[in-house]
């Protein structure tokens, strides 16, 4: 006699299955914790970016750099759908004159420098002790200023900005 207990073939395939249910709803559960917990994040790091894009560009205004008509934005997207989770950077679109092409790099100073002086005005410090807010990104298409900002609070967004710079600098690869 055999001390083993015995199963039935279709008592072991209902625990199977009620494992695999359990796996199932367990991972399910814990992906809608984690979406919405970096949802409430995002949104706390878009929230402080739009403020300081916004204190920059009344500085720009202030400045002469960007006449009141081209201080309008038009719309704000975050920029973390297309390079994954955890990358805190945000695309500002703003109406320009036709001589924005010709300024983009004296625009990217002068926004990086408005972005520093919010961030010193207001005690923020990105990651590693340098600035909060960068522009990680500047374009012009179809008359309208796009301006990414990148708020450094995390590493995924560091590397976000790594990833770029390779991608625009070949003697960086």
């Amino acid at each position: 006699m055999n001390g083993g207990i015995k199963m039935a073939p279709s008592l072991i395939i209902e625990i199977i299955i009620g494992i695999l249910i359990a796996i199932v709803v367990y991972e399910l559960i814990h992906r809608s914790i984690v979406q919405r917990a970096t949802r409430m994040v995002r949104r706390s790091a878009q929230d402080d970016t739009d403020v300081a894009v916004k204190a920059a560009i009344r500085r720009l205004v202030n400045d002469d750099v960007l006449t009141e008509a081209e201080s309008q934005i038009s719309s704000i997207a975050t920029v973390a759908d297309v390079w994954g989770r955890g990358v805190m950077a945000f695309e500002y679109t703003l109406p320009v004159g036709m001589d924005a092409k010709h300024r983009l790099r004296a625009l990217e100073l002068a926004f990086n420098d408005a972005l520093a002086s919010f961030g010193t005005d207001h005690d923020l410090k990105g990651i590693n002790d340098g600035p909060a807010f960068v522009v990680s990104d500047i374009w012009v298409y179809e008359g309208r200023l796009h301006v990414d900002v990148a708020y450094l609070t995390n590493e995924s967004t560091v590397e976000y900005l790594k990833d770029l710079k390779k991608l625009n600098d070949p003697a960086v690869r």
